[in-house]
């Protein structure tokens, strides 16, 4: 089973770029020592509305703060997270 880890908004110049500026904040995985990065670019996520306080990126919900925090530089955001495999 998988799940996301480590969200971060990330503006970018695209998909390659979101993921060296996510790695480069050194956020270390909490379980699975080789992850899966999933990067999701806002404006390309399907259902996404600028205009609403919630929405859904991936395996990721975000709220208003975060939205916000989107509404900053809307055409260079990008969401990223770890997928960390977990054994139950």
């Amino acid at each position: 089973m998988e799940h996301p880890t480590h969200t971060r908004i990330v503006f970018a110049d695209g998909i390659k770029d979101a993921k060296e500026r996510y790695l480069k904040l050194n956020i270390k995985p909490d379980h699975d020592s080789n992850p899966r990065i999933e990067i999701r670019k806002v404006t390309e996520e399907d259902g996404f509305d600028v205009e609403s306080p919630f929405n859904l990126f991936g395996e990721v919900s975000v709220g208003p703060d975060v939205m916000e925090q989107i509404r900053t530089d809307l055409d260079r955001a990008y969401v990223v997270y770890y997928m960390e495999k977990v054994i139950i």
